[in-house]
């Protein structure tokens, strides 16, 4: 038979088919789908939508809705704050970052309106608008609609790489409750959760229908001294020690309860020789250590559980004096935060009348997260009396606030010099040990929507009125405050001694220290939407609608904060408010039976940057109809500037570099390239590394991060966008469809912080380039003879449009479902996204980086997974395997894989010269043979593997710290019961 006659049946039975689904179509119910206004019956629009169902979040085996949007893979983790432990200026937040666009590419919905976003200044991650999806209540979820496309021609601002729309239940009629519980190796990470949710009535039978359901979860905290056994902690230690640095869990810190104490010498320039070495004067072993308060015990004193010189030592470092006592940072190094959230949904609708239905849908949500850390020193650093204050910390206000270490008076009851022969002032390092060092962050969210939905003639209409906001807290307990430090040293309130203080001592050194801040959206809007007129394909629609918002958004920080008070901390401010206008229209042209062509048009007008215009066109073409589809999409986009980057914001923040070593062109003495040494006495590392560059540099040797100070930029320009898709749906059986597509997105006017980097780079070139510049004008730490040369203390930065990101790739898709009554049935679903380029360029005339399976963009060539299910009987289980490709690092992986020293040569041995491959299992399985009841379990990384981590694998570099993940193989069992 030819092939042209082979095809002849298969048209005949499609038309078949076509003729069917017709006739059925007209009972089907026309419904919204994320990325089109108007209503439809087929839910395959000319974008790519993937939808997961609340049987498949909860088939899924992840605790939260954040690990489920997390394993997609379009969901990048650069871009995506993982709520595990905190980090910089968040906790308790998580959001989804779409094509490694970061959290500001991608909007997040909720039934089809937007989410206040958090009130936090995230400058760490330059990302502006954080959109949290940690309080949305996991019971209330009917489906989840990914749309993998632009769309701000829809939805407006934020668009750019796609939408995540939470579709929420509306109805429900009966009982529904379940309960899980999991647990990682050992008892570890321990979390339980519990919801239900109870409906009654029914809109087309009693003309009304109330839901309403809560959750309820608690997740406990994890310190890194309980992964110990995860990953290869021995290759680790090994590693660490080549490189220049002790063993883990090693007592590390000078400064611990029972204080070591110094003297205050004139000067810290010169070496004096110990143990055989020169070591400097500046040096906490060196010659101005005095002794160390009594009381430290054994395993953390030196010459008796500590060793003179740790593992890890290298020659240049001074040995450790005998006798003083030393603390374990790692004891309180947390890799996952304790954790308590709850949330609830209330729905209500009423009939009014025979085509319109009104409705009102309160969300509510509050996560309350506690960070445990370890108790706070004031310095580690030496002070003199001709350089006096050691802690430096820039102000909102451009200045900075400067003090001291701990030092006592000769009259100090705990001055251990105190009426001996030679009485001195002595400066401590000292960790306050009975100053509980807690962050803690309260996320609030609250949501309230009312409308109607109804049909005027042949329009269907749908108008609501929203109010969402979030209000979050940050209380950072027991912090030192600078003032109240110097006056209790004066009166002798507070006790140095080891001893626990009393609480009106305590309160005589210490505050909590408060940031909190509130944002909210308010809008109306009204979408309509009707069929217009006959075409050769269909009915002709067109969808209109307008909107107006009011956005604001605040973020405070108390008093003492703006003052400089508390000892190392930086506050954060912004404020503002906007309004914003859009009208926005879509049409549907059926230009054939086989063929839809699509259009959306939005103009949106902004209080603060003026306006924008976005477009879209898409097709969907069925070149053999219920066999295999074409579509594809063309679209323009925007990200209008976050409040707090174009309003009225002040911000302090951290920064580094790792693409290459910044050397102080004054204070750095760069004659020997392999050894470039400071010019000061005594030497001052930040000058020949300023943005702690840290590789193949000992952890001695680092400076540590950079700080800068940031300011918004009224003059911003909104970011914009060009997308583009084409792919293809075959679905030969009713039981296996496969879908591949390309996508392309190119953002510009890139909003980001000016880069230090950048900003050195021009003061390098060209020394009157220095505004930016900010030294230390204490004279007491200029070099002899050159007036203004003290050290960099920070950087001046502030938001700008900067240029491109383009990224492009395939995503893919195949389902199959092999039903059988002999041994049930099977499906197998394979998802993965191949990105095929990801390349930035930041400045104008430089060239653009490959960033393409980098460390730097977190964007993997590879992402995927592949699922095999089987149900049988009452019985379901499955089992999931995940991959995603190895990750370069850069300005590091080529090093690595040609260096010929012993660290590198380790590190290429054991395969770390990369991020590693990730390839985990997951597997699970269910049962439903008693009425009503679903019991559940499932291991979420079968093997334990810890493949995904930095240099060699361990718990304390695994990539995704912070989240649960990190933790290892992990268990849950649950139990669900349901009633109609």
């Amino acid at each position: 038979m030819s092939f042209k006659k082979s095809l002849i049946p298969l048209a005949v039975l499609a038309m078949t088919q076509q003729m069917v689904l017709a006739q059925d179509a007209a009972k089907l119910e026309r419904v919204e789908v994320t990325g089109s206004l108007i209503k439809r019956t087929d839910k395959e629009t000319p974008a790519v939508v993937q939808t997961i169902t609340a049987e498949q979040i909860r088939k899924s085996g992840f605790g939260t809705v954040e690990e489920l949007l997390r394993a997609n893979s379009a969901i990048d983790s650069a871009g995506s704050i993982q709520d595990g432990a905190a980090t910089g200026f968040v906790n308790g937040l998580a959001t989804a970052s779409l094509r490694g666009m970061g959290a500001q590419g991608t909007l997040v919905l909720v039934n089809g309106r937007r989410i206040a976003p958090a009130a936090n200044v995230d400058v760490n991650f330059g990302r502006g608008t954080l959109l949290n999806i940690n309080t949305i209540p996991k019971s209330a979820i009917e489906r989840i609609e990914v749309l993998k496309d632009g769309a701000s021609a829809l939805y407006g601002s934020d668009a750019i790489a796609g939408v995540i729309n939470y579709i929420l239940k509306k109805e429900f009629n009966g009982l529904d409750a379940s309960a899980s519980f999991g647990s990682a190796d050992d008892g570890v990470g321990q979390t339980a959760n519990a919801s239900i949710a109870y409906g009654l009535g029914s809109l087309e039978d009693k003309g009304f229908s109330l839901y309403g359901g809560i959750d309820v979860s608690k997740r406990d905290r994890v310190m890194h001294s309980e992964l110990k056994d995860k990953g290869l902690y021995d290759h680790y230690n090994a590693y660490r020690n080549l490189n220049g640095e002790t063993t883990r869990f090693t007592p590390d810190s000078i400064a611990s309860r029972w204080a070591n104490y110094y003297r205050v010498p004139p000067s810290l320039t010169g070496s004096t020789p110990l143990d055989g070495r020169n070591v400097a004067n500046n040096d906490v072993s060196g010659a101005n250590y005095l002794g160390t308060m009594p009381g430290c015990p054994a395993e953390l004193t030196v010459g008796q559980g500590v060793a003179n010189r740790p593992a890890g030592f290298t020659n240049a470092q001074a040995s450790l004096r005998t006798g003083s006592c030393r603390y374990v940072l790692d004891d309180k190094a947390e890799a996952v935060s304790d954790q308590d959230r709850i949330s609830g949904q209330l729905r209500a609708n009423l009939k009014l009348g025979s085509s319109w239905t009104g409705y009102a849908d309160l969300m509510l949500g509050r996560t309350k997260s506690t960070s445990l850390n370890a108790e706070r020193a004031i310095t580690t650093t030496l002070a003199s009396q001709q350089v006096p204050l050691v802690i430096i910390t820039p102000k909102l206000d451009g200045s900075l606030a400067q003090r001291g270490g701990i030092v006592l008076p000769v009259t100090h009851p705990d001055n251990p010099t105190r009426g001996t022969a030679n009485p001195q002032p002595v400066q401590l390092m000292y960790r306050f040990h009975d100053l509980p060092a807690l962050d803690i962050n309260e996320q609030t969210a609250t949501r309230f929507a009312l409308g109607a939905e109804g049909s005027l003639g042949a329009w269907d209409i749908d108008t609501a009125l929203l109010y969402s906001r979030m209000d979050n807290k940050r209380t950072q307990k027991n912090r030192v405050r600078s003032s109240l430090l110097d006056a209790s040293i004066a009166a002798g309130t507070y006790r140095f001694n080891g001893e626990v203080n009393t609480a009106a001592a305590i309160a005589s050194v210490a505050q909590d220290a408060i940031n909190d801040g509130d944002s909210s959206i308010l809008s109306v809007d009204v979408r309509a939407g009707r069929e217009l007129f006959a075409m050769a394909g269909g009915q002709a629609s067109l969808a209109v609608g307008a909107e107006a918002r009011r956005e604001e958004f605040n973020a405070n920080a108390d008093a003492n904060y703006l003052a400089g008070d508390y000892v190392g901390l930086v506050a954060n401010l912004a404020s503002g408010k906007r309004n914003a206008y859009a009208a926005f229209g879509e049409l549907s042209l059926p230009v054939v039976k086989a063929l839809e062509v699509q259009a959306a048009l939005r103009f949106e007008n902004y209080s603060d940057f003026g306006s924008s215009t976005t477009g879209k066109l898409g097709f969907k073409w069925n070149l053999l109809p219920q066999f295999l589809i074409m579509r594809g999409t063309a679209s323009t986009g925007f990200r209008a500037p976050a409040i707090s980057q174009i309003g009225n914001a002040s911000t302090v923040s951290f920064n580094n570099f790792q693409d290459k070593r910044y050397f102080d062109p004054i204070r750095c003495n760069t004659s020997n390239a392999a050894n470039p040494v400071s010019r000061a006495d005594p030497p001052d590392l930040r000058d020949c590394n300023l943005l702690n560059f840290t590789q193949g540099v000992p952890l001695a040797q680092r400076p540590g991060n950079l700080p800068t100070m940031i300011a918004a930029n009224p003059d911003l320009k909104p970011e914009t966008s060009k997308a583009a898709s084409v792919g293809f749906v075959f679905s030969p059986t009713r039981n296996f469809d496969a879908g591949l597509s390309y996508w392309y997105i190119e953002r510009n006017k890139e909003i980001r912080l000016q880069r230090s980097s950048d900003i050195l780079d021009a003061y390098l070139a060209n020394p009157a380039n220095s505004a930016q510049i900010v030294r230390n004008p204490n004279p007491g730490t200029w070099l002899p003879g050159q007036a203004n040369s003290g050290p960099i203390l920070a950087v001046i930065r502030k938001y700008d449009n900067f240029n491109f990101t383009k990224t492009a790739g395939l995503d893919f898709d195949l389902n199959a479902r092999f039903p059988t009554q002999e041994i049930g049935r099977f499906t197998l679903a394979v998802n993965g996204t191949l990105t095929k380029r990801f390349d930035e360029q930041i400045l104008a005339g430089t060239a653009p980086r490959d960033l393409l399976g980098s460390s730097t963009s977190e964007v993997p060539k590879l992402k995927g997974n592949v699922r095999l299910g089987w149900d049988v009987g009452a019985w379901s289980s499955w089992v999931r395997h995940n991959h995603t490709s190895q990750l370069a690092r850069i300005g590091t992986t080529e090093p690595c894989l040609s260096s010929s020293s012993a660290a590198g040569v380790y590190r290429r041995e054991n395969g770390s010269c990369y991020v590693g491959a990730e390839r985990s299992w997951d597997m699970g399985v269910s049962y439903t043979g008693f009425k009503n009841w679903v019991l559940a379990a499932n291991v979420l990384n079968l093997t334990d593997d810890y493949g995904r981590s930095i240099d060699i694998p361990s718990s304390f570099n695994f990539w995704d710290s912070g989240t649960a993940s990190q933790i290892g193989r992990r268990y849950n069992v649950s139990v669900s019961y349901k009633m109609d």
